[in-house]
């Protein structure tokens, strides 16, 4: 079998892989090979089906400034940027994950999470503004979440490119269609890998390895396995390519594991779309501002509960397990204004002149879901304002479940519906890394030159802040590629 002697190797095709392999050159390795399991059109993970938004900490306007050079200052100056703290950060992470995230890590994420996004504008990624919703000529976004890459492709494919144009100019090589057979090595040290392309199997003798390889949610048998009843069923708003393949094989090695292994970011996305490799295009986060209801016509959640941001990725889960793992989301003409078009610019709503026109369009007894409009408009707090650009109060009362926010009768047609399902990004459950990205085995020792970021990475628990994803791969991935790059040197 051929052998080759590569200093570092990083294994995935993804933002986290490409950041890891960029922070390794930049910190001395003289080589660096990728390997990507997709052929070239397909390369780019899960990113390549997402927006690829961060939530990190900073101060204000002043500073997203600098990330916006080309937007004219009459443009800026409409954006509404309140800093984003990090007790805000912190805060978030413990609530949403319900106290059980890593202390430690979720220390370096939050504390790391500015420079790690300077730094990228530092090595020559753009930005834009990311989703917001517009009032009265000002521009609202979700609290930490103000910009995203871009580059004129479109989504996360737009971060891909400028990191390959930027790895390639480095020297970085990505090797296509190469996929992990076997990680060389045991519990205490990595020795390199194996590698089969459709060529041949051959090894890489490498003194760090970084794994990027992301997560099983691909797996339908994974999902099954670790996710619990139907979720072999899922949609996947992702790449086919993540089926967890190399997370198997490192736990194989004596690799220690964390996070929720039956947890993951499942979403309301389109029911209409297919199976996998679905886009950011299926997403269907305007549920906060209108009501979502079962096959049967009832309300199951509390639409209201906090921002999108905050619940989209356990909301899945709550669609999921409704009859037939369907439901429609609705709204009037009052709301439809507050659509983000982002979620909605790809989709054709169900629309009616009356609530039983709709009901008959969706099949569901129009008996049922006149009632259920019915009693949620009594239920609405009418004396209490409507304001979409905060947590405004404006609840339901008599009702359960309750409306917590952004409450409002739904009166208005023409009315419309969305079937939406359950789709899922990525599984929470993965390998246990310490403050310095490296891989621990089970008696929580550091393997020795084994360092991970990105989805293969346990972190998450119940649900997680809408775009840490993205910012835990460039904080985590940023220290794995500068701490393989100092040992494999």
């Amino acid at each position: 079998m051929r052998t080759e002697n590569i200093p570092v190797v990083v294994v995935g095709g993804g933002s986290a892989a490409f950041e890891a392999a960029v922070a390794a050159k930049q910190a001395g390795a003289p080589q660096v090979v990728m390997l990507e399991k997709a052929p070239e059109p397909e390369f780019g993970g899960n990113a390549r089906f997402s927006h690829t938004g961060f939530r990190w900490v900073f101060s204000g306007p002043e500073e997203i400034r600098r990330f916006l050079p080309d937007m004219d200052d009459a443009m800026f100056d409409k954006l509404h940027i309140p800093p984003y703290t990090a007790e805000q950060f912190h805060g978030d992470l413990q609530r949403v994950t319900c106290g059980r995230i890593s202390k430690e890590l979720s220390d370096v994420l939050v504390s790391q999470s500015n420079a790690a996004i300077h730094w990228m504008r530092e090595v020559g990624i753009k930005w834009d503004i990311d989703s917001h919703v517009i009032i009265d000529g000002r521009y609202y976004f979700e609290p930490g979440m103000v910009i995203h890459p871009t580059g004129g492709v479109g989504g996360g494919l737009d971060q891909l490119m400028q990191w390959r144009a930027i790895a390639t100019k480095m020297g970085i090589e990505l090797r296509y269609e190469s996929r992990v057979a076997a990680l060389l090595g045991n519990d205490r040290r990595i020795e390199g890998v194996r590698v089969s392309d459709p060529n041949e199997e051959y090894e890489i003798r490498a003194n760090s390895l970084v794994l990027c390889a992301g997560g099983f949610q691909a797996s339908a048998e994974k999902r099954a396995r670790y996710l619990g009843a139907n979720a072999d069923l899922m949609k996947v708003r992702g790449s086919k390519h993540d089926t967890g393949e190399v997370l198997m094989i490192a736990i194989d090695l004596g690799a220690k594991t964390a996070g929720h292994w039956q947890g993951a970011h499942a979403t309301p996305i389109d029911a209409t779309f297919p199976d996998v490799e679905i886009s950011n295009k299926a997403n269907r986060y305007g549920y906060t501002y209108g009501i979502t209801v079962n096959s049967l016509g009832q309300r199951f959640f509390d639409e209201g509960e906090a921002r999108h941001s905050y619940t989209y990725a356990k909301t899945g889960w709550a669609v999921l397990g409704q009859p037939g793992a369907v439901a429609y989301q609705i709204y009037d003409q009052k709301a439809t204004p507050l659509l983000n078009r982002r979620y909605y610019e790809f989709s054709h709503p169900i629309e009616a002149d009356t609530i039983d026109e709709l009901a008959k369009k969706i099949s569901i007894e129009p008996a049922v879901l006149n009632h259920t409009i019915r009693e949620f408009n009594s239920a609405v707090r009418k004396d209490i304002p409507f304001d979409a650009t905060k947590l405004d109060g404006r609840c339901t009362e008599g009702i359960t479940p309750k409306k917590s926010n952004w409450a409002d009768t739904i009166d208005k047609p023409p009315y419309w519906a969305y079937a939406v399902t359950g789709g899922i990004t990525f599984a929470f459950g993965g390998l246990q890394i310490n403050t310095q990205a490296q891989v621990l085995n089970t008696s929580n020792n550091p393997i020795r030159g084994l360092f991970a970021s990105g989805d293969i990475v346990g972190l998450f628990f119940h649900n997680y802040p809408s775009c840490t994803g993205q910012t835990r791969n460039v904080v985590f991935s940023r220290l794995a590629g500068r701490n393989a790059a100092a040992q494999g040197l």
